[in-house]
Order: C-alpha cells, then sequence, then structure tokens
C-alpha cells in the first residue's frame, strides 16, 4: 500500500477564546448525558464537545462566517414551573439549553444548536460589548423556598459590560432575547473599559474596569454598593481587571495585568490576600464547586492551582497558597472552566495553541492530563480516485490539487525545480456571501464539486486541460441547483460513486437527492433533473428526545456513505440511529416523465417527517426510486455517536445483462403512474460498516437489517486491547478488498493513530477461545470468548462487592504507581547544607510517551512495515527477519498464524485520509493520502513571554 504523507494544506488552526460547560456543577449527581463544552474560537467557530464518561468527542461545529468572532460563550437554563397553586419539586423541570456567545459587536448571538445556524441577535443600545455572564439558576433550596419569586423569574438574565463602561441587562425569559435595561450608563466624562463581568449571587454584579477598578452592583436597586481599587504596581502601571470570579461563600477573586491574584472579603469588600504566581497577566480563573480550589492560567502560559490553609475556617483569616504550576500550554492560556459531578471532576483550558487541555480537579496527583485535537473531528477533505484530485476547505475556500502518481526524483542538482514537486495546487475557490463552509466534496470522476454552507449548496463544474507548456489546467464554473438546495443551508453533501447522484442533509436533518446527467460534450454543463427527491427516516421514540435538555439536538446527521455500486446510501446520526435507503429499478434516461407544477419541490420544501404515500408519483426519476430498505424494519441504535460508516465493495455481480432500459413491459396504472422494476442490489452489496463515539465496530447486513455472522464472532470484547484503551476518537474508515491476495482489510483512523483489523480472521479463535452468549444488542446475540465472559463476570461481582469504584474522572489515564521510580533531589536554601530529598515521580503510560517522528518523504510504501508489524515479532527478531528475508520461507505461514491486527501511532495530527485508488476487479493495492497537520508546522503568533522553555 503507497501512501503520500501530505503536510501542505494550508488548514490553519483557530485560536481558543472561550469555554463553556452547558451545566453547572453538582458532585452529588451524576453526570448529565447531554452535558457538553462549548469552545469558542478566533474564527467564529463555535465546537460542541460531548465528555461521553472522559471519551471525548467533538460532534459538531456551529460555523463562523466572515470577519466574525467568538470571544465568550456562556449556556443559560430556564426553569418550567406549572401555574398551580400547591407544587412539588418534581413538578418543576427544567427547560432546554440555550446557547450565546458575543464577538466584540453591539449585540449578543444566541445559538440554535439543532440547526448550528444563529438563532438571533439582540442590540443594546451602548458600545461595542467586551464581556457577558449569565445570572446563577435557581439551587433547589431556593426553589423550595422563594416558588413565587421563582414563578416570577424563572429565566437568567444576562449582564453585559460595555466598551464605553455601561453594564446593560438583556432577558430571556418566554423564549426570547431582549434588551432590558441599564444597569450603569456610561460616564460622559471618563469613560473605562469594563473588561470583565460576574455574578456573586441573583441580585449582585461584580464588574471590573480598565481603570484599576472593581464595582459591587446591586441589580434590584441599580446601585453601586462598592467600589474597590486595585493600586498602582512597581512599574507605576495602572493594572488591567481581566477576569472575576466568586467562590460560593461570597469571595470575591480578580486576575489583573500585573500577575496577580487578589482575594476580596465578601463582607467588606476589603483586600484581604494578594499572591503573585504569574510573571504576565492572568487572563481567566476558575473554581471547585466547593469553593476549595482555585485555578488560575495567564499570558505565561502556567496554570497555577491554589488550596486554603488547613484549620482556618474564618474567612478573614483564611489564607491561600499556591500548591503546583505547570505549564500545559505552548502559548497563552486565555480560557479556562471547570465542570464536577459523582464521576467527573475536571477543568478545560485553552488558548492561542489552539489545543483544548482537560486537566484532573479532584484527582489531579492521580491522572495525567489530557490535550485534545486541535483538529476537526470530520475531515475537512475528499478525493477523486479516477481523476487524481484531492479537494480540500477551510473557511469559505475550496482547494483542489493534484497528487501524482509517483514522485520523480531530479536526475541532477541542476533540474530541481517546483515540475518536481510532489503535488500542485490547481485551484482555489472561494464562496461569495459571509458563511463558512459546513460540508465539501468532490465527485469520485473529478468534474463536479459541492460544497454546503447554512444559507444554500453550491455546484461547480470542474473542466480540466493542459496548457502550452505542458501543465496541467483546471477551470471552474457554477452550475444551476434546485431552488430547494441552492435556497437552504446543509450540514452534509455526498456524490454517489458513480457521480450520478447528489445528496444533501438540510439543516432540519431532511434528506434530499437530486440526479446528475454528464454533459453530452466538452463545453457543456452537467444537467440536474428537476425533481428534488426527500427521502424520509424512519419514526423513533421520543421519549429520550423529551427527557434532554438539548431537544433533537441527537438527531442531528453526522456522516453520510454511499455503497460501491451506487445503490444503498446509509446516514448515521448523533444519537447511533442508522437509516439506509436502496435504489430500485433500472436507470431509462429516455423515459418521458410528467413532473407536475412545483412537484419538484413541494415534497423536499416540507419539515415534517410525514410518512404519507402521496408523495410516491414524484420520486420516480428516470425509472428508479429510492425506498427504505425492504426489510421494512431499523438498524438497531448503537447508543453513540456515529463517527465513520463505509460498505465493504461486493464480489457479486449484476444478475440481469446490461441495457439501456431495464423496465420494458411495466405499463402505468392509475395507482402507479411511474412503475419500476423491483431489483435490489445483491446482499453483500450492503454490508456497512459502523463506528461510534465509544469505539463500537459492528458490522450490519442493511439489505436484511441484521447484523453479518463477522460482527456476531466479533464483539468489541475481543478487539485488540491496543484499539480499545485508544482515547483519541476514529475519524473515518474504510474497507481493502483484494480477492486474488485473499485480503480483507477494515482500515480505521484518528488524528494519532493508524489501525487495521484482518476481516479474514476471527479475532476470537485466535486464541483458540470458545464463545460464550452474555447479551444482546437489539434483536441480536451478543458471544464473547469465554475468558472475557469470565473476566467480565467477575468484574460484574467486583462492582456489587464494591460501593466506591475509582473510574476516570473525565482527563487522561490512571497514573500507574507500580511504575513509579525514585529520584534524589538535591536542595540549597540560603547557604545551608545540601538536603536530599527522596522523592516518587510516576513515569508516564506508554500510551502518552513521546515517539520518534517519521521522515518527511511525500511518499512511502509500507507494505514491508504492516507485514512485519503483522507477524508481532519484535523490533530485533524484525531486523533478523528482514535479514534473512530471502533465505527463509516460512515467513508467509509466521504470518498467517499471527494475530490479525496492526497499527501505528508514528503520524502526527490526521487531517483526514482519502483513497486514490481501490478497484476490485484489477486487485491493485490502495494508494492513499494521509494529510497531516501536527502543532510544530502550525504557525502561530510570537508569544508575549518567551524563554523558559524547559
Amino acid at each position: 500500500m503507497d501512501i503520500h504523507r501530505c503536510r501542505f494544506v494550508p488548514y490553519q488552526p483557530q485560536a481558543i477564546n472561550a469555554l463553556a460547560f452547558s451545566h453547572s456543577s453538582n458532585p452529588k449527581q451524576h453526570t448529565p448525558k447531554d452535558l457538553r463544552l462549548a469552545v469558542g474560537r478566533t474564527n467564529g467557530d463555535i465546537e460542541l464537545w460531548n465528555p461521553n464518561q472522559g471519551q471525548w468527542v467533538q460532534e459538531r461545529i456551529l460555523r463562523g462566517g466572515l470577519d466574525r468572532t467568538v470571544e465568550q460563550v456562556q449556556w443559560t437554563q430556564d426553569l418550567i414551573v406549572p401555574d398551580e397553586e400547591d407544587i412539588k419539586d418534581s413538578q418543576i423541570e427544567r427547560g432546554h439549553l440555550r446557547l450565546f456567545s458575543s464577538g466584540g459587536s453591539t449585540s449578543i448571538t444566541e445559538w440554535d444548536v439543532q440547526k448550528g445556524t444563529p438563532k438571533r441577535h439582540a442590540e443594546g443600545n451602548s458600545d461595542d460589548i467586551w464581556c457577558f455572564a449569565p445570572q446563577p439558576q435557581w439551587t433547589e433550596g431556593q426553589v423550595r423556598n422563594s416558588i413565587e419569586q421563582v414563578r416570577t423569574a424563572p429565566s437568567q438574565l444576562l449582564a453585559a459590560g460595555c466598551a464605553d463602561g455601561s453594564i446593560i441587562l438583556f432577558s430571556t425569559i418566554d423564549n426570547e432575547l431582549r434588551f432590558t435595561q441599564f444597569l450603569i450608563r456610561a460616564q460622559s466624562t471618563k469613560k473605562s473599559r469594563c473588561i470583565s463581568i460576574t455574578w456573586r449571587d441573583r441580585n449582585t454584579v461584580v464588574a471590573g474596569f480598565e481603570q484599576s477598578q472593581i464595582r459591587v452592583i446591586d441589580v434590584r436597586s441599580r446601585r453601586t454598593i462598592r467600589t474597590m481599587t486595585l493600586g498602582k504596581t512597581a512599574d507605576t502601571a495602572q493594572p488591567l481587571v481581566w477576569t472575576l470570579k466568586c467562590l460560593p461563600n461570597g469571595t470575591i477573586l480578580s486576575g489583573d495585568s500585573s500577575g496577580e491574584l487578589k482575594i476580596w472579603d465578601a463582607q467588606n469588600y476589603s483586600l484581604v490576600q494578594r499572591l503573585k504566581t504569574h510573571i504576565a497577566d492572568i487572563l481567566d480563573i476558575t473554581t471547585n464547586t466547593s469553593g476549595t480550589m482555585i485555578l488560575t492560567c495567564g499570558v505565561d502560559r502556567r496554570t497555577v492551582a491554589y488550596a486554603p490553609q488547613s484549620g482556618t475556617g474564618n474567612v478573614k483569616t483564611q489564607r491561600w497558597y499556591e500548591i503546583r504550576h505547570r505549564r500545559f500550554h505552548e502559548h497563552d492560556v486565555k480560557a479556562i472552566t471547570a465542570f464536577e459531578s459523582k464521576s467527573m471532576s475536571i477543568a478545560v483550558s485553552g488558548g492561542i495553541d489552539t489545543v483544548p487541555v482537560v486537566l484532573p480537579l479532584k484527582r489531579w496527583n492521580e491522572e495525567y492530563h489530557r490535550s485534545l485535537p486541535h483538529l476537526p473531528q470530520k475531515p475537512q477533505m475528499s478525493a477523486s480516485s479516477e481523476a487524481r484530485l484531492m479537494l480540500t476547505w477551510c473557511d469559505s475556500d475550496l482547494f483542489i490539487w493534484h497528487i501524482p502518481q509517483q514522485y520523480q526524483e531530479p536526475t541532477d542538482s541542476e533540474s530541481v525545480s517546483d515540475e518536481f514537486q510532489n503535488q500542485k495546487l490547481l485551484a482555489q475557490i472561494r464562496l461569495s456571501g459571509e458563511e463558512h463552509i459546513t460540508s465539501a466534496e468532490i465527485s469520485s470522476n473529478g468534474t463536479m464539486v459541492a460544497a454546503a454552507t447554512s444559507s444554500g449548496v453550491r455546484l461547480f463544474q470542474i473542466r480540466r486541460s493542459t496548457s502550452a507548456s505542458g501543465q496541467a489546467e483546471v477551470r471552474s464554473r457554477p452550475v444551476d441547483l434546485p431552488t430547494v438546495l441552492a435556497a437552504q443551508g446543509a450540514t452534509v453533501v455526498g456524490f454517489s460513486p458513480d457521480s450520478k447522484w447528489l445528496a444533501a442533509v438540510r439543516l432540519n436533518n431532511v434528506v434530499l437527492m437530486v440526479k446528475v446527467t454528464p454533459p453530452g460534450a466538452a463545453r457543456e454543463k452537467p444537467s440536474l433533473h428537476p425533481r428534488v427527491i426527500k427521502l424520509d427516516r424512519k419514526r423513533r421514540k421520543v421519549q429520550a428526545q423529551q427527557e434532554s435538555a438539548l431537544g433533537t439536538y441527537a438527531n442531528n446527521i453526522s456522516t453520510l456513505s454511499f455503497a460501491p455500486d451506487s445503490r444503498i446510501l446509509a446516514v448515521g446520526d448523533l444519537s447511533g440511529a442508522i437509516d439506509t435507503w436502496v435504489l430500485e429499478g433500472h436507470e431509462a434516461v429516455g423515459t418521458s416523465e410528467t413532473i407536475e407544477n412545483g412537484a419538484a419541490d413541494s415534497s423536499a420544501s416540507e419539515d415534517s417527517d410525514s410518512d404519507s404515500d402521496d408523495e410516491t408519483d414524484s420520486r420516480v426519476v428516470h425509472g428508479q426510486q429510492w425506498i427504505r430498505t425492504p426489510a421494512g424494519s431499523q438498524l438497531p441504535s448503537l447508543g453513540s455517536a456515529v463517527l465513520a460508516l463505509t460498505f465493504k465493495p461486493s464480489l457479486a455481480l449484476p444478475d440481469h445483462p446490461s441495457r439501456t432500459h431495464g423496465n420494458e413491459g411495466l405499463h402505468p396504472t392509475r395507482h402507479n403512474h411511474h412503475p419500476v422494476a423491483p431489483e435490489h442490489p445483491p446482499v453483500d452489496a450492503g454490508y456497512l460498516f459502523a463506528v461510534t463515539a465509544n469505539h463500537q465496530v459492528v458490522e450490519f447486513d442493511t439489505i436484511n437489517c441484521r447484523l453479518t455472522d463477522w460482527s456476531r464472532r466479533n464483539p468489541n470484547t475481543t478487539f485488540p486491547d491496543q484499539f480499545r484503551k485508544i482515547k483519541d476518537r476514529v475519524m473515518g474508515a474504510w474497507v481493502d478488498l483484494r480477492p486474488s491476495e485473499h485480503i480483507e482489510r477494515l482500515w480505521l483512523y484518528g488524528s494519532t493513530f493508524l489501525f487495521m483489523l484482518d476481516l479474514k480472521r476471527d479475532l476470537a479463535k485466535q486464541t483458540g477461545q470458545n464463545l460464550v452468549k452474555v447479551g444482546r444488542l437489539g434483536q441480536h446475540v451478543i458471544e464473547v470468548p469465554s475468558n472475557h465472559a469470565l473476566a467480565r463476570n467477575e468484574h460484574i461481582e467486583q462492582q456489587q462487592k464494591s460501593k466506591k469504584r475509582k473510574r476516570n474522572a473525565g482527563a487522561g489515564g490512571e497514573m500507574r504507581y507500580g511504575q513509579k521510580y525514585s529520584a534524589d533531589i538535591d536542595t540549597s536554601i540560603d547557604g545551608d547544607d545540601d538536603v536530599s530529598i527522596k522523592v516518587d515521580i510516576p513515569s508516564p503510560p506508554e500510551s502518552i510517551k513521546q515517539e520518534d517522528d517519521l521522515d518527511d518523504d511525500d511518499m512511502m510504501d509500507i507494505d514491508d512495515e504492516v507485514d512485519k508489524k503483522i507477524s508481532g515479532s519484535s523490533r530485533q527478531d524484525a531486523v533478523v527477519q528482514k535479514e534473512d528475508q530471502e533465505a527463509d520461507s516460512e515467513t508467509e505461514t509466521q504470518y498467517r498464524s499471527q494475530p490479525a491486527s496492526w497499527h501505528t501511532f508514528l503520524y502526527r495530527g490526521i487531517y483526514g485520509l482519502a483513497v486514490l485508488g481501490q478497484a476490485v476487479d484489477n486487485d491493485a493495492a490502495p494508494e492513499v493520502v494521509i494529510v497531516e497537520r501536527p502543532m510544530f508546522d502550525v504557525e502561530l503568533s510570537p508569544r508575549f513571554m518567551g524563554g523558559q522553555e524547559w
């Protein structure tokens, strides 16, 4: 297998400006299933991350637009209180979660997390908004004691600080967002920016200003209770109050540009303590739920933790001290937030280096930290296997690259020029409008490119030619689409492998299909059938949707895949549900079809998921129609988000002769105006692999709606430990099928790994184990090896005996104390004698140790490397085997007897992967393009605080 390693893709990860969890911390309750982390970036995108019990996955990106940015993000959740006089606590429910952001403008934006678009904007009749904070939610005790106040004000106010020094309030009641009143008006003589703001309680706002001032304001009377001054620093500069935070007991914390953490008394607002722990600005502060730990971050890249001195119960005499500090980031740290529950206790930080870092709070000395991927979970690239073209996109730009078949080495040093480079940028297309691209794909024949934004779908024709100098050139021109596609946004687009169908998933998760006819001449454009087909999804239970604070967010389609013969379409959503459709009938382009006025857009424009049969006539296109799977049942839900879908190529030949019109002998009737031949794809053409956020790998027979025999024999409990221990999630998958070489492999890849499973072998039979029934997946029986079943039963017994079970708190893996090593540290204090201190330092696990980077070759052949890794031999044995390869005739036998899996972690920052060539008929080895974007290749702005690189 030939691999092209590409690092020329112009993708620039964006800095993190804001972080916010959707729920408030509560260590007495379990982690909510709908807990999400919002990550706001400089280009206006907001990423939604699911902690998923420590298996972090980026579910969705709310795309920004041109000249937009996100400086702050916040969540709110209203209470739903019935109008009855006598109500119980159980009758008071939490409403849907609402997401707000601000980005250096005069308005606050509310986002529709279901559609991924801005829902509404609210102006404040003031200057630019620099900061805003939501009012604290009602606690359970406040709800019981102040039911009338809860009924009159069930929502949360938003307090925003402006550039002219004014503070304004926004109301979110009745599912709206509107300006309410001024809390503080701007002074006409002396204006000072309000650059930080927080709520002490539901009636008190604390704001930090540019002129080294902190004001405590009563919301009900709109009166300033107290003004605190920070004073000047040693360099006679007035520090800026960049961040504010309040402890549960009312103590005010402030971080300023002098690098000092200041602690203010909760009663008389006097300065109690100042801690000089940063050598530059403190940009953000967070605390745990009980207020016994403080975390600060700033420009010096430090993350500092503080704890109160034990034995001092009095708040006024309580002293705080630094317990640890560390540099988890390579650049300024701009935001940090924390969340705690029964099973999670974490803090997440981010900054200019674009990498979110998860830190343990409660178990900070028992767990490692973890760096989340800085690249999108869904690859922003596509490839054309026939034309050897690769499409990448970023923001509003599309890039079309040509990948040559092999690298041509220059004959001498004088011939080294640009013509020998391994890739070439053929075209760059910039979409008009302000919205960023949500999805794009190039057709397999390389003649069309489809791109979707939140406002519409664009289609471009790609025409290739050769210049006078012999260089390849590409020209693009737009192609008109039906109004249903062109005028409304989409989240996912895709072409069928034969380039005859274009699929698009609208913002409301309606799947649309349109037929594409190639042009008859080189100068003509491809034509699109005027009839747009709407594919109905299977109705599912709405109980889980009603219980979720995110509403129908889990129904968002995350991935789309066509079968290799272009006759089956599968989509998967964030809830783990999979829907499939098959193409019925034979193509008959010359068939005359009557299209009623408006029938082309009527079915597709409806937002409802009606299953009415009235639209049957409008679904037949050129003698074919898309229907649900013939089995009539639905595939079982996988329980977590579907990250990747891929079909296994079919080896079956069609059972009918090739013909232009395959619907002869069919005549229209009164109830069926456009009859279609009832022909379906072969069974093995519908073998579909699905990978979920929990790294559950399942193979479905989509034609019969059941698990395949391989999936029954190989549940996830039989998968290699190296795969099950991977923390980064799968980004994509494909099947390598070469019948003549008896090769049938499933390849999975993530941001830091590449994994292979041999589908010709059963993982359980590698050790000669018996299978034992342990459970069911829907209607299907799940079997595992006997030793796995025994270990599972013992594990369940241990859980029942132990009331408290140690779990991953949501950050990195648990430190292995068995791997500790001792070190002697010599210290000398104030000229005293040297003191030798013996400490135990836990060594990092093997999974996070740095490995040597590969060479920067653009192409490498790893067939020998794969075979060597699969053989399971050690590095030394592999060298010996390579030396004796010609004389050793037992290599193939040894290869076949070894475990059927291979993996590598040598790639850094995988941006995406695409297969250029994979033809079953010629049994050629696949040619793969791996696009890498490691952090050391990312260009970052210069650090404000340099040095100290140890």
